[in-house]
Order: structure tokens, then C-alpha cells, then sequence
């Protein structure tokens, strides 16, 4: 026995030196319940502690309780537990079912794409990562440790009391604050194979005709020139420059933007999501030098600027919006502005499109419609008012479903809000609305409802603060678009439905939401929502210091115009038969 002090001595004196020049990226991955995890977002905990499950793997299987254990031990700690699992086979849906089975809420992350499995140096199932999530400093890695069987465990367990397993000393040592033996065995679980890695990893990348195709479809929207993203994709070099930080924005699922729950994106159109193949394929790329061998054209050069400002084509009518002065610096109210539309006949709208002359500072606009009645009833505010459509960042163009339409009648007007946002410089904005009619009345008529809660009061600091909000459908319709809406604080929302007899439907869910990327998103097939669906938005705001966009994590925030305000809030577009 004093032999085996004197080795752990030893140990505990060179403890962790190794593991603390080492570190993992930042990385990102939704759970079994559709919450979004990211490593820098538990910058507030002193350990991270991430575990690979494989469930067909004995060793695993047989740690895996006592993480659960762990998990519970240290609920009020300043440490998260969470278990990943590489994709070979399961489904979201069987860790939720083992979840349930196991009588926890520890988060299951479903590592679909083996991209961040292989990122963290995962070799064998049952082993675990302890991590700095500040820093991305790795504190340990190996097994679980479950202290029987093995002569420098039981010699462990014996000066240890209390302890269950090495990982339990470790996570207990990392809290105090104090040193700690290093890995006295690695897991002994079974070799984990990142089959999907592998296979991309034996194929020769081509930029020309594998990495440039995603790049056109996926990013170039946005960079490009005179595009709202801060670099413009025109050609090989500049993405390769930019590279590192494609890595790091696809690991941690920050681009593409406006990213919903990849479970409900084959439901939606143009939801800018990047499949497990084409980040497989980038990230491929971009590990082994992000070449080219120059001997073709370069497809991003060769890329030009569309020939139209209009997206769509041109516009059947083009309303020209007065011209704005955005001063330097200080704070913009909302600006209502009365904008004649020159009908001489009824029109059905089938799209519309922004063409925004100076994206940096146009934070958003609302198009209304007024008829005679509303016109009358005018006040500062705008008046009454009915909600046509709008432009935000991400939210440049609308196409309506072909047998739907907006009615504009000839004797309305537009009324137009503009909030603008200063930059440091003054600027002069020319923005200008395109619109599209239909050459016969379509089958439906759309118009634009909300579901909305403006009653609440976030506390400073709270990092989750949960807000719901309720509408009913009082007539058939048919829901057709989301367009949520919060402000900087706005951390993730969701959408269901609950018919009249009882059942419920998860329409739409947005784990990680950005406030620079207020998106539509569009239904592929339209839901039928009979008379009395209520609608259900459940979502939740992050008022701490470790959200990196909260202007002042030391204030209450309530509803409010302003983005340092907050709202909750989503449009519907809504059809009934005409």
C-alpha cells in the first residue's frame, strides 16, 4: 500500500501538465429535445464535461449510468454534462426514447454529420473529455473509471472515499480547484468508427466541382457584392484565406444563417441549411489545404453580379419610397410614411421584393395597406392598419404560393415603417418596393396574422427566461409562413399547433436563434388549420453577460421598438378560399 501512495504521489504531482496545452474547437449540436448546445455558450462553468456513447458498446453501456449518476451529483455545480453520439443508425428520436428510458435530462447530442466527433479526438466509445468551456482547454481525457476490478483503481477508491469512479475525482478535483491523477487507464470501449469521416476522407475533393457548387448554393447569396455579408466569395482565394473561419462557423452551426432544427427542414423551402455531406465535404476541403489545381476556370470568379437589382426579375410595379438621412450617430424613432400605390384596378400580389439601398443601416421596414375606412381613421402612429409584408436582413424577397395572392384594391395606400439604425457615418438610403400580380385572381387569399406576447419582464442576467404566446385561427385557413421575430436576447423558439379535438402538431422550431437573421420561413405543402387551432409560440430569451450579443446584461427588458428592447412575436401568413 505505501508503494502504491508513493506512485500516486507521483501522479497527482505531474497531474493534467499534459492535458492543459491541448484544446478543442468550439462546436455546436442539438439534443434529443431540439435544444441547442454550444461549447462557449457554458463560458459561466468551470468544466464541460462531454462523454461518446456508442449503444452498441458493452464498456459504454456500462459507464453511461454513471454519468447519469454524476449529472444528478453535481446538478448544482458549476459543471454541464453532456453525451454525444455519433450517428451509426440512431435517430433523435431513439435518444429521446432512451432519455425517457433512463429517467434523465441530460442532453444526448446526435453527432449526425461525425464532424464534431472527430473535431474532439473521439477513438473509443466510453471515453470522456473534461473541458475548460472558456478556453477549450482539454483538463482530462480517458475513461470513465468506475473504481473496481483494477488494483490502481481500488488503490484510488481506497484513498478516495466517496468517490464512485476516476471521473468523479476528476470533475471533484476540478471544482476545488485542485490537482489530480491523470488517466490511470483509457476507456477500454470498442474502437469508435466515424464510417461517414472515413469516407469522405478517401475521396479526392475537388474545389471546381465539389466545394464551389456548395459555396454557389449555400453562401454566395449573401457574399457577394453589394451583399449583407461582411466578404464577398469571388474566387478561390478569398475563400481559402477565409477558411479557418468557415470551419469554425460550420462546426458551431453559425452559418449558414437562420439555421432551423434540421428535423423539420424537408418541410420548408429556402431554409439555408447545409446537409451533413456538404459540410463533410467542406470541412475535407479545408483540413487538407483548401487547394485547387488552377487548370480550369474558377467557378466563384466567373460568378457575376446579377444584371437586375430585382432578385425576381423586374417587378410589374415599382413603388419608389421616399429617400431617407440616417445621421452618424444617436437613436432613430420609427418613421411612418403615407405612399400613394396609383391602382386604377384591383391587383393580386404573387410576390414582392426589396431592392435596399443601404443594408448596414435599414434595420427593417413594415409595408401596410390602408383602405378609405383606415385612411380616415390616420393618427402619428400610422393608424389603423392592416400588415402586408416587410424587409429585415435575411428577408429580401417573398414568392407567394402559386394559387395564392394579396389583394391590394384600387383605392388603397401604402403605409410605410422605416427604423433605422446609425453606423458611424451619415448615409442616404434609397429603398424601393417591387411588385408581381397575378394575370387571374389566385384560389386563395393571404393575409398576415401574429401571434404575440408583449406582457413580460426579463430579469438582468437570467439566462433562460421562457415567454409563450397563444392565437386562435377563428376561420379554415391554411398556414403557409413563419416569420419569427425578438431582438439581441432572443435565444431559441418553437411553433405547434393544438386542433380543436385535442391533437397537436410541431410545426417549426429554431434552436439557436439570431437576431441579425430575421428569416421566413415557407412551407412546402400549406398545414390545414380548422376553425379554433390554436397556435403556439414557446420560446426563450438570454439576458446574461454570456450572451455575446446582449447590449447590457445589467438592465430589465421589456417590450419595446428599440433593439435593445425586446419583443416576441411571429407573422403567419394565413390562407382562406375566396
Amino acid at each position: 500500500m505505501i508503494r502504491t501512495l508513493v506512485l500516486l504521489a507521483g501522479l497527482i504531482w505531474c497531474a493534467g501538465a499534459a492535458a492543459t496545452t491541448s484544446q478543442v474547437p468550439d462546436f455546436a449540436l442539438i439534443d434529443h429535445e431540439g435544444r441547442f448546445h454550444q461549447l462557449s455558450r457554458y463560458a459561466d462553468q468551470r468544466a464541460v464535461v462531454v462523454f461518446v456513447h456508442s449503444p452498441d458498446c458493452d464498456v459504454s453501456e456500462a459507464a453511461l449510468p454513471e454519468i447519469l449518476a454524476l449529472r444528478n451529483r453535481f446538478a448544482n455545480s458549476p459543471v454541464r454534462f453532456l453525451v454525444l453520439v455519433p450517428d451509426s443508425g440512431e435517430t433523435r428520436a431513439d435518444l429521446a426514447e432512451l432519455a425517457d428510458q433512463l429517467n434523465t435530462d441530460t442532453p444526448f447530442l446526435l453527432d449526425s454529420s461525425q464532424l464534431v466527433s472527430d473535431a474532439l479526438d473521439f477513438t473509443r466509445s466510453g471515453e470522456v473529455l473534461v473541458v475548460n468551456p472558456a478556453r477549450g482547454d482539454i483538463l482530462y481525457r480517458g475513461g470513465v473509471g468506475l473504481y473496481k476490478g483494477d488494483p490502481m483503481q481500488q488503490a484510488l477508491a481506497a484513498n478516495l472515499p466517496g468517490m464512485s469512479s476516476h471521473l468523479h475525482y476528476v470533475v471533484h478535483s476540478v471544482l476545488r480547484g485542485e490537482p489530480f491523477i491523470d488517466n490511470p487507464s483509457a476507456s477500454e470501449g470498442k474502437p469508435l468508427v466515424l464510417d461517414k469521416i472515413e469516407a469522405i476522407r478517401s475521396q479526392a475533393i475537388s474545389y471546381e466541382n465539389d466545394v464551389a457548387p456548395i459555396l454557389v448554393d449555400r453562401c454566395v447569396g449573401c457574399h457577394q457584392k453589394q451583399g449583407v455579408a461582411p466578404w464577398v466569395m469571388d474566387g478561390h482565394r478569398m475563400v481559402q484565406g477565409w477558411s479557418g473561419m468557415i470551419r469554425e462557423t460550420l462546426l458551431t452551426r453559425r452559418m449558414p444563417p437562420g439555421q432551423i432544427d434540421y428535423d423539420y427542414a424537408s418541410r420548408y423551402e429556402d431554409v439555408h441549411h447545409i446537409s451533413d455531406e456538404e459540410m463533410r465535404i467542406l470541412m475535407h476541403w479545408i483540413e487538407t489545404g483548401a487547394s485547387r489545381d488552377e487548370s480550369g476556370d474558377d467557378p466563384l470568379a466567373l460568378l457575376s453580379a446579377q444584371d437586375s437589382e430585382w432578385e425576381l426579375g423586374e417587378p410589374d410595379l415599382v413603388i419608389e419610397f421616399p429617400e431617407h438621412q440616417v445621421p452618424a450617430t444617436g437613436v432613430l424613432d420609427y418613421v411612418f410614411v403615407p405612399l400613394e400605390i396609383g391602382l386604377t384596378e384591383d391587383k393580386w400580389v404573387s410576390a414582392y421584393a426589396f431592392d435596399v439601398d443601404e443594408k448596414s443601416a435599414l434595420h427593417h421596414v413594415i409595408v401596410y395597406t390602408q383602405d378609405a375606412r383606415q385612411q380616415r381613421q390616420n393618427a402619428s402612429r400610422g393608424g389603423s392598419r392592416t400588415n402586408f409584408g416587410g424587409y429585415a436582413p435575411g428577408r429580401g424577397h417573398i414568392e407567394l404560393d402559386p394559387d395564392t395572392g394579396i389583394l391590394l384594391q384600387r383605392d388603397m395606400r401604402f403605409m410605410i415603417q422605416f427604423h433605422y439604425t446609425t453606423i458611424g457615418r451619415e448615409l442616404t438610403d434609397r429603398t424601393r418596393l417591387g411588385l408581381y400580380f397575378h394575370d387571374t385572381p389566385p384560389q386563395h387569399v393571404l393575409e398576415r396574422t401574429a401571434v404575440m406576447n408583449g406582457e413580460f419582464v426579463i430579469p438582468p442576467g437570467v439566462r433562460e427566461f421562457p415567454v409563450t404566446a397563444r392565437t386562435v385561427i377563428p376561420d379554415d385557413s391554411y398556414l403557409y409562413s413563419f416569420a419569427p421575430h425578438m431582438h439581441y436576447r432572443g435565444k431559441h423558439i418553437r411553433f405547434r399547433a393544438v386542433y380543436p379535438d385535442g391533437g397537436e402538431e410541431k410545426l417549426l422550431s429554431i434552436p439557436n436563434f439570431q437576431h441579425n437573421w430575421q428569416m421566413v420561413y415557407r412551407l412546402r405543402e400549406p398545414v390545414f388549420l380548422p376553425a379554433g387551432t390554436e397556435i403556439v409560440a414557446e420560446g426563450a430569451f438570454d439576458n446574461s453577460r454570456f450572451n455575446p450579443l446582449n447590449p447590457d446584461p445589467t438592465v430589465e427588458v421589456k417590450w419595446g421598438d428599440q433593439v435593445w428592447d425586446e419583443m416576441f412575436l411571429a407573422w403567419m401568413r394565413i390562407g382562406t378560399a375566396r
